[in-house]
């Protein structure tokens, strides 16, 4: 359309006022306006439900009030967003390049935009809304794993608290922090899979059990498997007991082949299963914890993902 400036104004859930979404050319003061619904150009729009066009704010009788000083030019369009037959927001136009007023054929335009413009805003809100319900039903899960193996649900949150300090250190972007913060609480989901006589057993495992035990990581990627959106935490998961030499399971991969989040969570994990109480073992002291880690570095863990963990947590003796 020629403009400057463009802002997607969306109704606050539950309150009479319009709040600035998404904008390009405006100002940051202005981006933090909250407008009710009947009063300004955009409330005027959202309370009549129909496209505005504006040749002269100032003359214009409805309105009659002076231009803000970001408008280089007194003449805007807005249309409405509708959902369902209901005003969900309101698109605005300001600042053509040439100075000139708007007119209908931009109106047109910006009233078909606006409609292709509301049914991404309801998809947006329909994905994160099946985002929810998938994260609900997991959590669910983890508190029936919490049930099973009281262990889990102290063991899971530390876990979760130092590989984001590990991966903050080591400067991964928001995506990927996100996905290993999601794959720390869950790490362990496949435990549901695992009978409580064998999570909860006091005395040595045999091996039959030792290989069930095992069979956790797998378990927790096929639970995962048809959110498709975890596809990232999945991985995660389904590599969290892998080693970097490759002696590892389920899949027996090694080094470069491990995702880095996979790597960090395996030494969170570890150093936390070592510090702390299990039915079969009392934790081992900080120090003992802190040297079977490093003794363990470049054969189950990644040298590199070791070296920012001793930074973490203080300690500054090179890994050996």
């Amino acid at each position: 359309m020629n403009a400057e400036i463009c802002s997607l104004m969306l109704i606050n859930e539950g309150s009479d006022y319009l709040e600035v979404a998404y904008s390009v050319g405006l100002e940051e003061g202005v981006k933090l306006r909250k407008v009710k619904i009947g009063e300004g150009i955009s409330g005027y729009v959202a309370k009549e439900e129909k496209p505005l066009l504006v040749t002269n704010i100032e003359s214009d009788p409805r309105f009659s009030q002076p231009n803000d000083i970001q408008y280089t030019t007194t003449s805007l369009i807005a249309a409405p967003l509708f959902v369902k037959g209901k005003v969900i927001g309101v698109l605005n136009i300001n600042n053509k390049h040439t100075g000139e007023p708007f007119t209908q054929d931009d109106l047109s335009l910006l009233t078909t935009v606006a409609g292709q413009a509301a049914i991404a805003v309801e998809n947006s809100n329909l994905y994160k809304d099946i985002r929810s319900s998938y994260f609900n039903t997991v959590r669910a899960l983890v508190n029936a794993l919490e049930a099973k193996d009281k262990y889990s649900k102290g063991h899971s949150e530390r876990v979760t608290l130092l590989a984001m300090m590990i991966a903050e250190e080591m400067g991964l972007p928001d995506d990927r922090k996100q996905a290993l913060q999601h794959a720390g609480v869950l790490h362990d989901i496949g435990k549901i899979g695992i009978a409580a006589n064998i999570l909860n057993k006091a005395g040595k495992l045999s091996s039959e059990e030792y290989e069930q035990i095992k069979d956790h990581p797998a378990i927790g990627e096929k639970i995962l498997d048809p959110i498709n959106f975890l596809k990232d935490v999945k991985v995660i998961v389904g590599q969290h007991h892998e080693r970097y030499d490759g002696k590892g399971y389920p899949h027996h991969k090694k080094g470069s082949e491990l995702s880095l989040e996979a790597r960090i969570l395996a030494v969170a994990d570890t150093f936390d299963a070592l510090t702390s109480d299990r039915p079969y073992r009392k934790a081992l002291p900080f120090d003992e914890a802190v040297a079977e880690i490093k003794r363990c570095s470049a054969s189950q863990f990644d040298p590199e993902v070791v070296g920012v963990f001793l930074k973490t947590i203080g300690v500054s003796e090179p890994v050996h």
